[in-house]
């Protein structure tokens, strides 16, 4: 079995790298991998240079998005999720800092899966993403149900 792919679109360095050992953490051999940007993120997703090798750069089974990013913000990277008629078939669970309350259901509208607010505490913000990885990846996993990739 291929271990799963965790797609991590965030700006934010310091939060990527919590993000990536909290990640691990909850589920030991997670492929973790980091977009710097949502314009990064869509070319992931896209498999346009320089992410067109699948086996380097598999689809994900689970995308943690942020929204607030400069550019190309997480809104633009749902809408182009959702324009790809189905070929982007893992959740998408926004991770966000922002204090929009109707931010939360533009998400929903968007397709993301979930909707979560970091904290500000580094501790609760590893305790979230632990928590997010194990009910959207592991138990998916353990079910035996088909990875992304």
């Amino acid at each position: 079995m291929i271990d799963p792919t965790l797609l991590v679109i965030e700006d934010a360095r310091d939060h990527a790298l919590l993000v990536r050992v909290a990640a691990r953490r909850a589920l030991p051999g997670l492929d973790v991998r980091v977009a710097g940007d949502g314009r990064e993120g869509i070319a992931y997703l896209a498999g346009t240079q320089p992410f067109q090798d699948r086996r380097s750069h598999p689809l994900p089974d689970l995308i943690l998005l942020d929204l607030i990013m400069p550019e190309i913000d997480g809104f633009a990277v749902l809408e182009w999720v959702r324009e790809q008629s189905g070929t982007i078939r893992c959740p998408i669970v926004v991770l966000t800092s922002s204090e929009q309350t109707e931010h939360e259901q533009k998400s929903i509208d968007l397709g993301a899966a979930a909707f979560h607010k970091k904290p500000s505490d580094i501790d609760t913000l590893g305790d979230m993403v632990r928590e997010i990885v194990e009910t959207w990846i592991e138990s998916k996993s353990i079910a035996g149900l088909p990875s992304a990739g």
